[in-house]
């Protein structure tokens, strides 16, 4: 069958995409209970995972992620010191708008919407991507459910200030991070890249943290807690890179946004397990429910596109 082999490639590489999103939805989990029942600070919860995660990546795929580091010339390390400042940079904005207007609302107005878009614009502009017509109402669907998941509306207000103009810039940030990784990714391999991110992205964040405060020296359990995180992002950024010379960038960011609902279910499933857990749900499950079937829907749309037609 012609383009049979691109279809399966592409359904192959949506499919790791959808596991990146479940990786992250873990690491959420991760990260809350490492907050609520460890009592570790937010920004060490935040940055020091990161930076182990690069150093696991490197462990990985130490002959080929060391013969990166000596073989890259200057403007190289030049593109990933700015894609690294972009994330580092990105997540501290994050950081603070979470701690301005709740992450619910940021996560709204930021992973959920605008950095959705701001990737999908700057990969049409940069990269030459066009989401094709049913890949749209299917992006469209995704981003509609993840909404409905992750809104409250008693919470909700229409009012424009500084965490919520932080949470747009951040988004900005990141969607240029990850339209700059994909064009990095044309020329080099995939696992020291994303090792080399995380690592540079994971000590500038240290820095800062130092700097400002607000990172707190862990105790030796503590550092035992954050290292087993530090999995998460190690496997996560991998997965999520791999999709995006395959996929593209859009469609990649699109696919990823279904982590606040896989976030939501692994939320239940830890809640029944251990019912007395510390987890914060949506305030409605019902119109998280029909979110989660909106977002199914998308996806199911995305999954018939084929890679020849629109």
């Amino acid at each position: 069958m012609p383009g049979g082999g691109s279809l399966s490639i592409r359904k192959r590489y949506m499919g790791i995409v959808l596991l990146s999103a479940l990786i992250v939805a873990f690491e959420s989990v991760a990260v809350e209970a490492a907050i609520n029942i460890y009592d570790i600070g937010p920004f060490t919860v935040s940055c020091v995972p990161t930076a182990v995660g690069g150093l696991i990546l490197w462990a990985a795929s130490a002959r080929s992620t060391t013969a990166f580091v000596r073989g890259m010339d200057r403007r190289g390390w030049g593109w990933i010191a700015v894609l690294c400042a972009l994330v580092a940079s990105g997540v501290l904005l994050w950081f603070d708008s979470v701690g301005r207007i709740g992450a619910s609302k940021e996560a709204i107005l930021g992973g959920g919407s605008s950095e959705i878009l701001f990737i999908v614009l700057f990969s049409a502009m940069f990269l030459g991507e066009r989401l094709r017509r049913l890949e749209a109402v299917g992006s469209i669907l995704v981003v509609a459910g993840v909404f409905l998941v992750l809104v409250d509306a008693e919470g909700a207000t229409l009012a424009v200030g500084v965490g919520e103009a932080e949470a747009i810039v951040s988004s900005l940030l990141m969607a240029a991070s990850v339209v700059l990784t994909a064009s990095l990714l044309r020329q080099h391999p995939l696992t020291p890249l994303s090792s080399i991110e995380l690592l540079l992205s994971g000590g500038m964040l240290l820095v800062a943290g130092a700097a400002t405060g607000l990172l707190g020296l862990p105790d030796p359990e503590e550092l035992l807690i954050l290292a087993g995180i530090g999995a998460f992002p190690a496997l996560g950024l991998l997965t999520y890179n791999a999709g995006l010379p395959k996929i593209g960038a859009s469609l990649t960011s699109v696919l990823f946004a279904l982590f606040g609902i896989m976030t939501v279910g692994v939320q239940l499933a830890v809640l029944a397990l251990s019912p007395g857990a510390d987890i914060m749900l949506p305030e409605n499950l019902a119109v998280a429910v029909t979110g989660g079937a909106v977002a199914f829907a998308g996806v199911c749309l995305l999954n018939m596109t084929d890679h020849g037609h629109g």
